[in-house]
């Protein structure tokens, strides 16, 4: 073989060698240059996982946004940032709803567009609403509107109109139906009302979660407390002690004794608050009669001594059966340490150790032109089968004030300092077998003690010891103590049109803006 043929054939060997070896490259077709993998780029690569990892961090931010809006309607995560809490329910609450096992339904009688676009006021009572539903699966929240739907109305013997709240027991069938006044508490000018006959508002308070856990509470109970208010002899009404009540779920009725031959036995409970008068003889023997219940007892008598009252013999007596006495005089603190706002009369009271001192926090118990409440006999044994105990005490240092003392009075340096009881029970008892049935008299030392400003204000406790006195008298199980918030709060609101464009801004604008930031990244990083 010639040289040359020997060269072309290793000519030829070598390029074969180097097709089998070689990885193929695709001529552009141009320029003739081989055309890269751009799967196997570096800048491909990494500008992908960059991509990606955007791509599953904004569809993270969605779809959490998504299931936050889902689940909000139901279980609530938002924050009321009033300084009173005033679009927040109280932990009693809370506490309280978790324990309902009947089916209760909550209706506003219009649509919910129309029942909030009414007043701030309607839409504070909406989120009320929705709070309490939230709390418990058994409470169900609905809005018809009964302009719309007659047919809803003629289902029920109430009456009923647009924007009121019906709250109905599926188990007892009963229903409440709460109007504006009953979920707002509103105080009306004194001098247009009684002037004028023209219902003015000069405060208005929120009062709505008072009034639906009110309204849960009488519906759902299958046995209420009645308590009879007494009139007849110059009592005063004390409406925001009976509202108290209605909201622990008793039933509050008005009974004039001078027109009933007895007090029926369906009372458990009779109120006398303040009356300025004595009562007669007769009236006197309902009231024992009634407490003796036919030799069962089981009843309770709750008396608010008047300090304007004069001389009262007939309902001494009553009480002087029980070992009970209502002083003449007003204590008078002598140590500063228990007075309040520099006034001797108006005191920190002590709370002794007894069934009925169980609060929920630490706030003190107050008194105003407290008069001592005493017992014949000297210590608590009583005498047979009547047992006597105080409730409430002054601390001491305490003495007595004369009734028709001035303002400038101030006790003698030798003037008898000690304890006072301001609130005192007796307990009348008998026995079948090992089973006590009770009657009982409670007897307050003044009116003050349950004036609007101790059982509206939640940094005192008298709201809740006077709870105690009728929850334990009764055997009831412990209520919730509940006062108005006030509108006059810092809050943080937003309007329906700003909660709109929040949603479109994290919902969407701001998605969108992290998907074109991820792209141009990739680009740009693709083309380095």
């Amino acid at each position: 073989m010639s040289k040359i043929n020997e060269a072309a054939e290793v000519k030829e060997t070598a390029a074969e060698n180097q097709t089998d070896t070689a990885p193929a490259e695709k001529s552009n077709g141009r320029n003739g240059k081989p055309r890269k993998n751009p799967f196997r780029n570096k800048k491909f690569k990494y500008g992908g996982l960059s991509v990606l990892f955007t791509v599953i961090f904004i569809v993270a931010v969605v779809l959490v946004n998504v299931i936050i809006t889902l689940l909000g309607d139901r279980f609530m995560p938002t924050a009321d940032l009033t300084d009173s809490g005033l679009y927040s329910i109280e932990q009693s609450t809370v506490d309280y709803l978790k324990t309902v096992t009947d089916e209760v339904t909550i209706t506003v009688t219009s649509e919910e567009a129309a029942f909030t676009g009414g007043s701030s006021y309607y839409y504070q009572t909406n989120e009320i609403l929705k709070k309490i539903a939230a709390a418990n699966s058994n409470i169900k929240l609905q809005y018809i509107d009964v302009v719309s739907n007659p047919g809803f109305i003629a289902n029920y013997t109430e009456t009923i109109t647009s924007n009121e709240i019906m709250v109905e027991s599926k188990a007892t069938k009963r229903v409440k139906v709460l109007t504006y006044e009953d979920f707002l508490s509103i105080t009306y000018n004194e001098q247009y009302l009684n002037y004028y006959g023209v219902k003015r508002p000069e405060k208005v308070e929120a009062n709505a979660e008072q009034a639906v856990v009110s309204a849960i509470m009488n519906v759902t109970d299958t046995d209420p407390v009645k308590v009879a208010v007494l009139t007849g002899y110059g009592e005063k009404e004390n409406t925001v002690l009976q509202n108290l009540l209605k909201t622990n779920s008793y039933v509050i009725e008005s009974v004039n004794i001078t027109l009933t031959d007895k007090i029926s036995e369906d009372y458990d409970f009779v109120f006398m608050f303040g009356p300025d008068k004595d009562y007669s003889v007769a009236d006197i023997n309902k009231l024992d009669t009634w407490l003796d219940n036919s030799g069962k007892f089981g009843k309770n008598l709750v008396y608010v001594g008047n300090p304007k009252l004069g001389e009262s013999p007939n309902i001494d007596g009553l009480l002087d059966q029980w070992g009970l006495k209502v002083e003449k005089g007003i204590t008078y603190q002598t140590d500063e340490n228990y007075t309040y706002s520099g006034m001797n009369t108006y005191q920190v009271l002590s709370v002794p150790d007894t069934d009925f001192s169980k609060f929920t926090n630490s706030s003190p118990v107050h008194g105003y032109n407290m008069s001592p409440v005493t017992s014949k006999w000297a210590d608590q044994n009583g005498n047979g089968n009547i047992t006597v105990q105080s409730i409430l005490n002054t601390y001491a240092g305490a003495v007595i004030k004369p009734q028709d003392s001035g303002d400038n009075w101030s006790p003698e340096s030798d003037a008898e300092r000690k304890q006072y009881s301001v609130i005192m029970q007796a307990v009348k008892t008998r026995y079948e077998g090992t089973n006590p049935f009770s009657s009982r008299i409670v007897a307050i030392g003044g009116m003050e003690f349950l004036n609007t400003s101790f059982l509206q204000t939640a940094s005192v406790n008298n709201s809740q010891l006077i709870m105690n006195i009728f929850n334990v008298s009764c055997n009831k199980e412990e209520g919730i103590t509940l006062t108005p918030k006030s509108y006059n709060t810092s809050t943080f609101e937003i309007t329906d049109a700003q909660k709109n464009g929040l949603v479109i801004g994290f919902v969407i604008v701001l998605p969108l803006l992290l998907i074109i930031s991820g792209i141009v990244i990739w680009v740009k990083r693709l083309h380095k």
